[in-house]
């Protein structure tokens, strides 16, 4: 029950928060000068295309987690209607989000610092 709560999770975890920080980091560098927009609303824009695209990529991810074999585990009525079903599905669903968040950030590894374009050296030394 675990890992099929957990597991889609951190594949929509990857996917959010990947497309978010390309998405974003391509409309900062490309036309958020051109708009006068910040980097913040950049990053806004980002998050707006990631979650379109969360739409269609969370039946996607179901569907590779069901062909891989992840199916809920026969429960009873009572099994499933019980306290403790419904924690153990909240707390790994938790779990699978923040770990795929987490892995979904290493797109930042492969972004160029571009603080140098825009601040003199004296601001610089503040960051």
């Amino acid at each position: 029950l675990c890992a099929v709560s957990s597991v889609p999770f951190i594949g929509f975890g990857i996917a959010d928060n990947g497309i978010m920080i390309i998405a974003g980091d391509f409309i900062d560098r490309n036309i958020g000068m051109t708009l006068g927009i910040s980097t913040l609303a950049a990053a806004g824009l980002g998050n707006l295309i990631s979650d379109i695209c969360g739409l269609g990529v969370g039946d996607t991810i179901e569907r590779w987690c069901h062909k891989l074999g992840l199916r809920e585990p026969n429960m009873s009525v009572l099994q499933q209607a019980s306290s403790q079903v419904a924690r153990t599905r909240k707390v790994a669903s938790v779990i699978g989000i923040s770990v795929g968040c987490l892995i979904g950030m290493l797109p930042l590894m492969f972004i160029t610092d571009r603080k140098k374009l825009y601040f003199e050296d004296k601001e610089l030394a503040l960051f």
